[in-house]
């Protein structure tokens, strides 16, 4: 982690496309890592997470948008940096979308990618973490929204190595949890859960998930929690 750290503290962003930015968690890392950015643009297709991010980063140079990542309103080579973090699992042709981010990034421009990812060497609590995931994104699929399983890591790399980024450097890190099964994270978990959990009760015809589901919010309170190994993957257009 605390190489991760040191190389993003020497990147100056210039003006950042944040693409599926979610509830903007990776704006706060650009904001309280990188030595310097211009401004930062979060894109995200949900309006629930753009609303959210909105509310969030009030800075006059931040700025979020609803927007569909394969048809960017950005001019070519508009973006000194691309940022993308724990969402590729979540696109339905990730290849497209790499071709459209490197589209509107500068030659020369720098594209930063940190993904999770499920083998390897994993601890009981991170185990916790990818099963839940990957049954969040089971309950995503039964309602037709597009999200996978996360990739392994030879699998991530070999998607990556399609973008033909040069002087590519790659990290394999994780963050450091002292306690496990600390209430308030693993409460925070658990609470999305059950709320996964009501939806699909309401939606019925969902025994399997229920059960899964079920079992996975007693895991988080025999076992508990931690973040998945993570790949960041730097490279330059």
């Amino acid at each position: 982690m605390k190489d991760v750290l040191l190389r993003l503290a020497m990147i100056d962003g210039g003006i950042v496309l944040d693409a599926a930015t979610g509830r903007g968690e990776f704006i706060n890392t650009i904001k309280s890592s990188f030595r310097t950015y211009e401004q930062v643009i979060g894109v995200d297709s949900s309006e629930k997470c753009v609303s959210y991010a909105e509310k969030l980063f009030p800075e006059n140079n931040i700025e979020i948008y609803r927007m569909d990542l394969s048809s960017l309103a950005f001019d070519d080579e508009h973006f000194d940096t691309i940022t993308i973090a724990n969402s590729i699992h979540h696109l339905a042709d990730p290849i497209a979308i790499f071709g459209e981010l490197k589209r509107v990034l500068k030659k020369k421009g720098l594209f930063v990618i940190s993904e999770m990812y499920r083998d390897g060497v994993q601890s009981d609590a991170q185990k916790s973490h990818i099963i839940m995931h990957h049954w969040l994104a089971s309950i995503d699929r039964k309602f037709g929204i597009s999200h996978n399983e996360t990739f392994t890591k030879d699998e991530l790399i070999a998607l990556v190595e399609k973008l033909k980024l040069k002087k590519t450097e790659i990290y394999d890190y994780f963050l450091p949890v002292d306690n496990p099964k600390n209430a308030q994270n693993c409460d925070n978990l658990i609470r999305n859960c059950q709320d996964a959990l009501k939806r699909l009760e309401l939606a019925g015809d969902a025994e399997d998930l229920i059960r899964e589901g079920k079992e996975l919010i007693k895991r988080l309170g025999d076992v508990g929690c931690a973040s998945a190994n993570r790949l960041m993957i730097i490279g330059h257009k």
